[in-house]
This record gives structure tokens, C-alpha cells and sequence, in this order.
């Protein structure tokens, strides 16, 4: 009796490893699979300020200051305040669709373009800062977004989502400690003095970036959607990396449609990114699946998702053309 007790529970444990096995490598083959690329633009390269959206969630009205990083973006002959966010987590940039229809209703001349079932802005002209962007085939991320009219010139309205297309084929320096953001065709002068480029995957459009984590060494896709985090990472790792006596914050973090319950703490944990010693400032992890997430996570391709607040006095140089990068501290 025993014995078949045993045989069965081992069945059992190699059927979980076998489904579980299946479903990781269908999700890295998902995840990491080349994208369609519509998406062309010019512009000039002048340094484009952005700013940081703050956020107040959770029970206790949480304050988060850096919840997002959004550029502002203007039209002309429109004198509303718009903006789109920055998030190299979406591996395509979006027009959100019921901001469209809205530009349409104040008197904006925007075509459409269908390719399969996906649709695009043929072409829309805009300023973020003073850089003149002529784009065209810009998707539109349907039934997403919100209505405005032609008096709504106070509050900042979010019209869409500036994602890993719109830095494909460019060296883009993100500044964080003076806000900016810039593109180049090339490396200018300047930069190409600098020494210590260090290679990372852009495969699928996804930024993975290599980095030390108390002397381990990790791939971490860099998300600038996760604007407020440092590190999301496992349960075990969040608390190798935290002080146990440290303050957990937890609410819920919005995730486009979705919400999900995020756990952190302020952790002075060093991070090694490139040539540069960094802090991680804040650790956290997925409050759901704890108990399976040491078993997934050395199957997966991504070591833990980076947010932007270690790079928050540095300059993060991404060339998507070399496929190299470099972080230069202030």
C-alpha cells in the first residue's frame, strides 16, 4: 500500500513538473517571439523632457511619486494637455482608442490603416518638447482609454503608450536624474568616448539587461512601465534582500486593464548593472503563486522585472542597433 502511495504521488509530482514545464516554455516562446514592426517616425535629436506621474492607492492612500514616466506630447492648433507614457514593457506603441474617436470629434483628419486584424494611424504628427515626431502606422490599442471634448484643456489627458518600437534601430539616452530623454540615428561625438558598452538581448523587443544581485548573476527585463519598483523578484529573494524589520508596503499596482497585489520595501540592496554599482532602493514581489514561485522561476528566461528607480541619478544608454549599453552615474 505504501508503495502505490508512493508510485502515485510520484506520478502525480511528474505530471505537475511535465504541464508546468510546458506552460513556462510556451510562455518564454511567447513572450520573447520577434513582433511585427509597422511602426516609422522621424524626429530631431533634442533632448525630450518627461516627468513622473504620481499615484495614491491602496487602503492607507499610499502615495507613490513615480508611479509612471510620461512624456508630454502636444498637437497643433490643440491647446490640450496630453501625454503619453513611456514603457518599454510594451513591445509596441499605442494610440488608445477612445482617446482617437475624441481627436476625431474636436476636428483631428486621422485615417486608419488595417493589417490582419490590427489596426493603425496612418500618419499623426506631433511635439514632444521641442522634437517634431511625423510617425505613421502607430497601433490602436482598441476600446482602451478614455473621452475627452474640445474643452477639456485643464486636467492631462493620456492618449496612448510610447513602447520598444519607438527605440528599435536608435540609441536612446534616458537621463534620469534631469528628466530627458534622447534619440540618435548614431552614437554622437560624445558618446562615443565612453568606454565600458556592455552587450544585452533585445530579443522580441524586450530589453534584458545583465546584472549581479549579491554575487549571482541574473537577466532582468527592464520595464519602464514599472516605474515605482527596483527589483520585482521571488518571495525568497525579496526577503534575502530586505530587512526583515523594514516596513512592507503592499497595495494593489495597475497593470493596464488589471490590477496586481505587489509587496515592497526601501532596501539599500546593491545591484551591479553593467560597469556600475547601483542600489536596487526598493525590492518587491508578486503577492500571489508564492509558494510556485521558486519552482518556475529557474525555468524562465527573465531573472526579475527591473523598474526604473536604481537608474533615478543615472543616465541609461540603450543602442538597440548594437544591442549594446551602458550606465553612466551621475
Amino acid at each position: 500500500m505504501k508503495k502505490k502511495i508512493g508510485y502515485t504521488l510520484l506520478i502525480v509530482l511528474l505530471l505537475m513538473l511535465s504541464v508546468g514545464f510546458y506552460f513556462i516554455r510556451k510562455f518564454n516562446n511567447a513572450f520573447f517571439k520577434e513582433k511585427s514592426a509597422y511602426l516609422e517616425y522621424s524626429f530631431e535629436s533634442k533632448p525630450i523632457h518627461f516627468d513622473w506621474a504620481a499615484n495614491s492607492t491602496g487602503s492607507e492612500g499610499y502615495h507613490e511619486p513615480q508611479a509612471a514616466l510620461i512624456i508630454p506630447l502636444k498637437i497643433e492648433g490643440l491647446t490640450h494637455q496630453f501625454y503619453m507614457q513611456f514603457d518599454t514593457g510594451a513591445p509596441h506603441s499605442y494610440i488608445y482608442e477612445n482617446d482617437l474617436k475624441s481627436l476625431r470629434a474636436i476636428g483631428l483628419n486621422i485615417k486608419e490603416v488595417t493589417k490582419g486584424e490590427e489596426c493603425f494611424v496612418e500618419q499623426l504628427d506631433f511635439v514632444l518638447d521641442d522634437n517634431h515626431i511625423k510617425a505613421s502606422m502607430i497601433r490602436i490599442l482598441g476600446d482602451y482609454g478614455h473621452t475627452f471634448d474640445k474643452n477639456d484643456t485643464i486636467s492631462k489627458i493620456g492618449i496612448g503608450t510610447i513602447g520598444s518600437d519607438f527605440i528599435k534601430d536608435r540609441i536612446t539616452a534616458i537621463d534620469f536624474k534631469n528628466q530627458t530623454l534622447e534619440l540618435y540615428n548614431e552614437r554622437p561625438e560624445w558618446m562615443m568616448s565612453l568606454s565600458g558598452f556592455k552587450p544585452f538581448d533585445f530579443t522580441g523587443r524586450r530589453i534584458m539587461l545583465p546584472a549581479t544581485i549579491d554575487n549571482k548573476n541574473y537577466e532582468l527585463f527592464y520595464d519602464s512601465g514599472c516605474s515605482a519598483f527596483g527589483l520585482i523578484t521571488i518571495k525568497s529573494r525579496f526577503d534575502n534582500y530586505s530587512d526583515e524589520n523594514t516596513e512592507v508596503i503592499a497595495y494593489n499596482a495597475k497593470s493596464w486593464d488589471s490590477s496586481i497585489s505587489i509587496a515592497s520595501k526601501l532596501t539599500n540592496q546593491p545591484i551591479r548593472i553593467g560597469n556600475s554599482d547601483l542600489s536596487l532602493k526598493r525590492v518587491s514581489y508578486v503577492d500571489m503563486y508564492t509558494w510556485s514561485q521558486p519552482l518556475v522561476a529557474p525555468f524562465t528566461k527573465i531573472g526579475g522585472w527591473l523598474g526604473n528607480q536604481p537608474f533615478n541619478e543615472s543616465t541609461l544608454i540603450l543602442d538597440t542597433k548594437t544591442e549594446e549599453f551602458i550606465v553612466i552615474k551621475k
